[in-house]
């Protein structure tokens, strides 16, 4: 039979274990600058749109991915800020888990020197605020 006093130092470790695993990724990301999210936590592309080149840039306050992405046939893009980004900008947490929030915004939209659609430069970066 064990006793009290094993159930509760078990159920301290338990709990400093979890606190461990919900502390860590929040914490790396204030030690590791050069951390960026993957290109899957960007939103849903509209349907005939197309991610044309994925780079990374750094900067002061840490880096970043940048998404050249193409709009659909006979979108601009406008249109295509619109539909991936309404509000023009969003900071989301990754999951239940990872609190980190993860931030998308537009860059520029520009005409490309290939087509006459207009293509836009997202970026998807870890917020440090």
């Amino acid at each position: 039979m064990l006793r009290t006093r094993t159930v509760v130092k078990l159920v301290l470790a338990g709990l400093v274990l979890v606190g461990v695993v919900l502390a860590a990724p929040p914490l790396w990301l204030a030690v590791d600058e050069a951390a960026v999210p993957p290109s899957s936590t960007f939103p849903d592309l509209p349907d005939g749109a197309r991610v044309t080149t994925v780079d990374m840039g750094c900067g002061s306050g840490g880096c970043w991915r940048e998404l050249t992405v193409q709009a659909p046939d006979g979108a601009t893009g406008a249109e295509l800020v619109a539909a991936v980004l309404p509000d023009g900008s969003e900071c989301v947490a990754r999951s239940l888990i990872d609190r980190r929030r993860v931030c998308t915004g537009v860059i520029e939209t520009a005409k490309t020197n290939l087509a006459e659609d207009d293509a836009v430069r997202f970026y998807v970066q870890y917020d440090r605020s």
